[in-house]
């Protein structure tokens, strides 16, 4: 009889346990939430799962005005801008303010790339300030100063009219396990892109980088999930295979921020782990971001995945079974950046300013053909409009 008891006490704890963890996978939506839910339709979730890059510098420009137009019909939740977006301040104001004037039917995410140092869009040639590289400010100043420095960097970017910056990295700058060894990734260590080696830097100093945006209101992004930095080779020229190097150690910084309760959004990468899954890159693997992401790390935010016009992607899928695949795998916000130099390696690429439309269009006809279900958008229209309530 004892043993009866015991074995029924451990089945409802079981059961208590995977209710738990079904429970943390799922976005826990408020009444507001709730209803707009219920009413908005299936075509304005979708478009708040796309990010489009965009080329012009004014509001006039054809591109500009196309953007501008799918914002407020709702195919478009946020823009993304690069340097040859920016000529000055004051004109680079003028364009976002243009977008985020747009009538809308939810806030638009306005996000650029400034980590300092090799990736930074404002700079001192388009009348910005020059920030230096992640690894420069991790050598040569503590958390404290670093923070002030950070701060004044969040500041340019909302005088700028921006929301969202697509940093911190929190990859590693080589392996802790050679302290004396170069850097490891050509495109993250060596562009001084990381923190440092040891995860304990990179969450210290990232930890800096993301309070000093919340201090000016604005939104930042960890990339790039599970870990970049022990790559070899750089996912814009093509996948990028991680099974040899990869070390669990990698996802650590991204562990300890979000257990920090300081992670806004999370960016996957395009890597390659045969021992994950054989045929897919993370991005689009249903391996990762669930199984990994969720359930290990506890992350139930907004999922966005690195551009997929880079040639790691481009070189290998066509546009239905990116979308899709990346839907299925997680993601929250797909983004297509219509940079040529981000699809190095792509034969012929050529931007679309049309593709929010054709990314509604090919996920429209999943719903309705049963390969994705509408609560799958849903989940994800949900963790947006939570993350975009920050912004109002």
């Amino acid at each position: 009889m004892q043993n009866q008891s015991q074995l029924f006490l451990g089945i409802i704890l079981m059961l208590f346990i995977l209710h738990q963890s079904l429970a943390s996978s799922a976005p826990t939506p408020n009444p507001q939430i709730n209803t707009k839910v219920a009413t908005t339709p299936l075509r304005q979730k979708i478009g708040q799962m796309i990010m489009i890059g965009i080329h012009g510098t004014q509001k006039q420009d054809a591109e500009v005005k196309l953007a501008l137009s799918q914002v407020e019909q709702g195919d478009v939740g946020g823009v993304l801008f690069f340097a040859y977006n920016i000529k000055s301040p004051q004109q680079i104001k003028r364009l976002t303010e243009a977008f985020s004037v747009v009538n809308s039917p939810e806030p638009l995410l306005i996000a650029i790339d400034q980590e300092g140092g090799k990736v930074q869009r404002l700079k001192r040639l388009n009348g910005f300030t020059d920030y230096v590289s992640a690894y420069q400010a991790a050598q040569t100043k503590s958390i404290c100063e670093v923070k002030v420095y950070y701060q004044a960097l969040a500041q340019e970017l909302k005088n700028a009219g921006f929301n969202l910056n697509f940093a911190p990295v929190v990859d590693l700058h080589g392996s802790p396990h050679e302290p004396h060894s170069k850097a490891a990734c050509p495109v993250v260590g060596g562009l001084e892109r990381s923190f440092g080696k040891e995860p304990q830097t990179v969450v210290a100093y990232a930890k800096a980088f993301i309070e000093a945006h919340h201090a000016v209101g604005l939104l930042t992004s960890l990339k790039h999930y599970p870990g970049h930095g022990l790559a070899q080779n750089d996912s814009h020229k093509g996948l990028v295979d991680i099974t040899a190097s990869y070390d669990s150690l990698e996802r650590q910084p991204f562990r300890q921020l979000i257990a920090q309760g300081v992670v806004d959004m999370i960016m996957t990468a395009h890597l390659v782990h045969r021992k994950v899954d054989a045929n897919y890159p993370s991005t689009l693997s249903q391996n990762f971001i669930g199984p990994w992401l969720r359930n290990e790390d506890g992350f139930q935010g907004v999922v966005v995945t690195d551009d997929l016009n880079m040639g790691a992607i481009q070189q290998h899928y066509q546009l239905k079974e990116i979308v899709l695949r990346a839907i299925m795998a997680g993601n929250d916000i797909l983004v297509f950046s219509n940079n040529a130099l981000a699809a190095q390696g792509v034969k012929g690429f050529k931007a679309d300013a049309t593709i929010a439309r054709k990314v509604i269009q090919i996920v429209e006809q999943a719903v309705t053909e049963g390969q994705l279900s509408e609560e799958r958008i849903n989940a994800s229209f949900i963790r947006i409009l939570s993350l975009k309530k920050r912004l109002q």
